[in-house]
């Protein structure tokens, strides 16, 4: 994360990125009307900067889809109850074991993805 306060102009950090062009903006019709033009280039937004890394961006996003899948898929519930209740769905622990232990192998890095 990198973090850069100036303390010379724009001590406020939250304004936002729009505020900052609209004053630009109305600082250059300002001078326009008067007749009187600005030597100096616009200094660009001051402050404080974020800069979030590809992996904070995608755990973002990945977030952000989680958030927006519902917790509980009611037809996959129905359908795994109706076949326990009809003897049909049996479930295999030892399948469920060595998958769970693959899993937290390849999360440990000690296995490569199939």
């Amino acid at each position: 994360m990198e973090i850069k306060n100036s303390l010379l102009k724009n001590l406020d950090p939250y304004r936002t990125q729009q505020q900052k062009a609209s004053e630009t903006a109305q600082a250059g019709a300002a001078a326009k009307g008067t007749g009187t033009q600005k030597n100096a280039e616009t200094p660009g937004p001051r402050g404080d900067r974020v800069t979030l890394s590809s992996s904070a961006l995608l755990h973002t996003a990945a977030r952000s889809a989680v958030s927006a899948t519902p917790e509980l898929r009611q037809e996959k519930v129905d359908a795994v109850k109706e076949r326990l209740a009809s003897g049909e769905y049996s479930i295999d622990a030892k399948n469920i074991a060595e998958k769970l232990l693959r899993d937290e192998a390849f999360l440990a890095g000690t296995l490569d993805s199939d």
